[in-house]
């Protein structure tokens, strides 16, 4: 039996909800979300992080009939600190508005980086240091994606 793309569509039942980011976090694979390379536009004392991200048409439904808020964050990768000394203040949490149509979001993030930095600072500021965070309502991470520096996007993988 051959599956129509009307049946593909209903992965999550219209009514059903959740209460938190948090009931279906395992669901946060590169299966479900892939991302770009991460950009970074420096200018004085900040730099502004830029990534896309290609959410599965189940984690969309299930990310739009959420009840509380789901945010996004940069940070440094696992057991490391080098982004976070470089930082000013902590930066705000992103959410973003999901829409029924579209499966590609663009997240921003601007940084407030510390006065003088060295030379070797501002090198540590590559997309290979960085890990993209899903946080959940209580601004803790869910799941993170490393590996920044590579996209996996399927646009930007067409050779």
């Amino acid at each position: 039996m051959e599956k129509t793309p009307s049946d593909m569509m209903q992965t999550v039942p219209k009514e059903k909800s959740y209460g938190s980011v948090y009931d279906y976090f395992e669901e946060f694979t590169g299966e479900n979300l892939k991302t770009s390379v991460l950009q970074i536009k420096k200018s004085d004392n900040s730099v502004e992080l830029t990534l896309r991200i290609l959410l599965s048409d189940s984690l969309k439904e299930k990310m739009m009939h959420t009840e509380k808020p789901i945010y996004f964050t940069f940070g440094d990768l696992p057991g490391n600190e080098t982004i976070k000394n470089l930082l000013a203040e902590s930066p705000s949490l992103v959410q973003i508005e999901l829409n029924s149509k579209e499966n590609l979001y663009t997240i921003s993030q601007k940084l407030k980086l510390k006065e003088n930095l060295t030379e070797a600072d501002k090198q540590a500021l590559s997309p290979a240091n960085y890990r993209f965070q899903v946080i959940n309502e209580e601004e803790l991470s869910v799941a993170s994606f490393m590996g920044l520096e590579n996209s996996l996007l399927p646009e930007d993988n067409q050779k």
